[in-house]
């Protein structure tokens, strides 16, 4: 396999991580690993925190907290880190998930050294400047205004409270009160409590070699001990169970929204473990159904009804459970009928084999998708921080290859049967009309 090819189209091997044994005096060390490729020019360093939603003890705690790393820290005002990082070339990333927070650095590899040091310093001590915490407020209450009006947000929303519950992170959503009450405190104490070096995992990508890999462990790690004032707050395992009810709405629940333009349908459940073999053939059905342009749903919805632009079904982790959704906007008045045509699809596949033909060109489609999202570097260490912060092997992406090449119609019936049931779908309609 060639340095730059990471997913061998002939026969699906991908790239393995690395992972790097270095010795930490003094502390256990969170576990740092790495993907060499000398085809890149630059350095990729990703720090995952386990500081996500779940650990927070009010809402918006996990994201403010990791949006304000880089607004300041003992050393450098906001302006001076933005103004070096620029001069050095280097490219910051902040993001938070339901059970993570991650920080990623794109630095060319002359410069690691230095930033390496300033990624440390915005990770362990950041000052959150009252003024910069306004600024930063003010504006995702903005953003919080203006999606309250659109009907594909407060779908989003409603249906992830109808699956999930209104107490578990993954169904509960910030409102105005929430981002008006936030203080710089509560950042404050969330970082204090989750921002230890002895929790990072650390992932190494791009033009790595010994040396790199020494400056990760000895700048982030060895001299980041300074900050170990607790022991880390391991997050609460929320494991994606939904509420004890079935539903906290109707089968089909129809909400008028005055601003919005049109009807917005989300519908779906949850469905199995994702480290489960069923997963990887729901995968295809999912495809099948609604993952591609020339999906059943696309044909039918879109082209021979003519009720939408687009419509389509994917799974998502945002826990280990998978969430099963098929999601649309349609003209106002219609979301029903492509809720009623939504069944009609899902009811086919659990009782029709799909035919050869349509098999082979999802395939197709599906490894070709595969082999150009994770042909680089970067990409593919996506997917391997992707499994880590799941809990799944480290051959999850080769499963994922193997099935799709391997996969026959009578084991798409078999799994579409066990779980795509569309009487027990939670369904939420957005509409501007009123009922």
């Amino acid at each position: 396999m060639s340095t730059n090819q990471w997913v061998n189209k002939s026969t699906g091997e991908i790239g393995c991580l690395r992972r790097v044994d270095l010795l930490t005096p003094g502390l256990a060390g969170p576990r740092i690993s790495s993907l060499r490729s000398r085809a890149v020019p630059a350095v990729r360093l990703d720090i995952v925190v386990p500081a996500g939603q779940a650990a927070q003890e009010r809402l918006l705690q996990a994201l403010f907290t990791n949006r304000l790393l880089r607004e300041g820290t003992t050393d450098h005002s906001a302006a001076a880190l933005a103004e070096r990082l620029d001069h050095l070339g280097a490219w910051l990333e902040l993001s938070v998930a339901v059970h993570h927070s991650f920080v990623t650095l794109y630095t060319l590899r002359r410069h690691v050294p230095e930033t390496f040091r300033l990624v440390r310093d915005i990770l362990l001590h950041p000052t959150f400047p009252e003024d910069r915490f306004e600024v930063v407020r003010q504006n995702n209450l903005s953003q919080y205004l203006v999606g309250r009006q659109r009907g594909d947000v407060v779908a989003r929303r409603l249906f992830a409270t109808d699956v999930y519950g209104p107490q578990h992170p993954c169904g509960h959503f910030a409102d105005e009160a929430d981002y008006r009450t936030l203080t710089r405190d509560d950042l404050v104490h969330f970082h204090t409590a989750h921002y230890h070096p002895s929790a990072f995992t650390i992932f190494l990508s791009g033009d790595v070699d010994d040396e790199v890999e020494e400056l990760a462990n000895r700048e982030i790690v060895i001299n980041g001990q300074g900050a170990e004032n607790n022991k880390p707050v391991v997050p609460s395992a929320f494991c994606g169970q939904s509420s004890d009810d079935d539903s906290f709405f109707t089968d089909c629940s129809i909400f008028n929204l005055p601003t919005a333009q049109q009807d917005s349908i989300r519908m779906g459940g949850l469905m199995m473990d994702v480290g489960s073999d069923d997963y990887y053939l729901m995968r295809i059905v999912t495809t099948i159904l609604g993952g591609y342009f020339g999906s059943r749903l696309m044909r039918i919805v879109r082209e021979q009804q003519g009720l939408t632009y687009g419509i389509n079904a994917d799974l998502f982790t945002n826990t280990r459970q998978v969430l099963f959704v098929a999601s649309s906007e349609a003209a106002a008045g219609h979301g029903r009928d492509v809720a009623d045509e939504v069944c009609r699809q899902c009811r086919r596949l659990c009782d029709e084999l799909v035919p050869a033909d349509e098999l082979e060109r999802v395939r197709g489609y599906m490894l070709g998708e595969i082999y150009r999202n994770y042909e680089g570097v970067y990409n593919l260490v996506d997917a391997h921080i992707y499994a880590h912060t799941l809990g799944l092997p480290p051959d999850h992406l080769q499963r994922t290859i193997d099935t799709i090449r391997t996969a026959t119609s009578d084991a798409l019936l078999v799994v579409a049967r066990r779980w795509l049931h569309p009487d027990s779908f939670h369904t939420v309609i957005v509409t501007p009309k009123k009922a």
